[in-house]
C-alpha cells in the first residue's frame, strides 16, 4: 500500500497482480494542472434524443420495386431492369394522369438518400470521379420541389429518376450495393 499527500489530500494506491499475489505499490501522480481536462458532455441533448428517437421510428426502408416501378412509369419504358415490366400508359402522357407526383418524388428522394449514404460511406466519392459527380448532382436534384405544373413536374421526375437509375447502377458496378439492378 502506497500513501501519498498531495495538496493536503491522502491518496491510497493498492494493486494485485494476477488476484493471488500480494498488493504492490504503484506511483500515484497528483494532476498536472498544465494538461487540459474537460468534463464530458453528451453529444445531443434530450430533446434532440427524443427528435432522433422519433425520427427512427417513423424511418421506412426503401421499397426497390415501387422505385423501379415510378422508374418504368416516368422513364417511359428507358428502364429494363425491373423484373414487373414496364407500367401501363399512355406515351407522352403528362405524370399527373396515373400516379401521384409527390409520392414518386419522396419515393425517389429516399433512394437517392440511401444510395448517396451508401457511397459516401464506402468512400466512392473518393475513389471514383464519376460517383462524385453522380452524388452531387442527386444532393442537388434531391433538394428541388416540385413546381406544380404536371409537365414541369414530369421534368424533375424524369431528372430524379435518370439519376437515382445511373447512381445505382454505378454503385452495383462497383460492387457497394448488390441486387438492386436486375439485367
Amino acid at each position: 500500500m502506497v500513501r501519498a499527500e498531495f495538496g493536503g489530500l491522502l491518496m491510497t494506491n493498492i494493486a494485485v497482480r494476477d488476484g493471488i499475489a500480494g498488493p504492490e505499490s504503484l506511483p500515484v501522480r497528483p494532476k498536472d494542472p498544465t494538461v487540459p481536462t474537460n468534463p464530458w458532455s453528451p453529444p445531443l441533448d434530450a430533446p434532440d434524443i427524443h427528435g432522433l428517437l422519433n425520427a427512427v421510428r417513423r424511418w421506412e426502408p426503401v421499397d426497390w420495386n415501387a422505385v423501379y416501378d415510378g422508374l418504368d412509369a416516368v422513364l417511359n419504358d428507358e428502364v429494363s431492369h425491373h423484373a414487373a415490366g414496364p407500367a401501363e400508359r399512355q406515351a407522352g402522357a403528362p405524370l399527373h394522369e396515373y400516379d401521384d407526383a409527390k409520392e414518386l418524388a419522396q419515393r425517389f428522394r429516399g433512394a437517392l438518400m440511401q444510395l448517396v449514404n451508401r457511397g459516401l460511406r464506402d468512400e466512392a466519392d473518393e475513389k471514383h470521379p464519376d460517383i462524385a459527380k453522380l452524388i452531387e448532382r442527386a444532393r442537388a436534384l434531391r433538394s428541388e420541389e416540385l413546381p406544380g405544373d404536371p409537365w414541369q413536374d414530369l421534368g424533375l421526375l424524369r431528372k430524379l429518376g435518370r439519376i437515382t437509375l445511373d447512381l445505382a447502377e454505378r454503385l452495383d458496378e462497383v460492387g457497394i450495393v448488390r441486387g438492386l439492378v436486375e439485367c
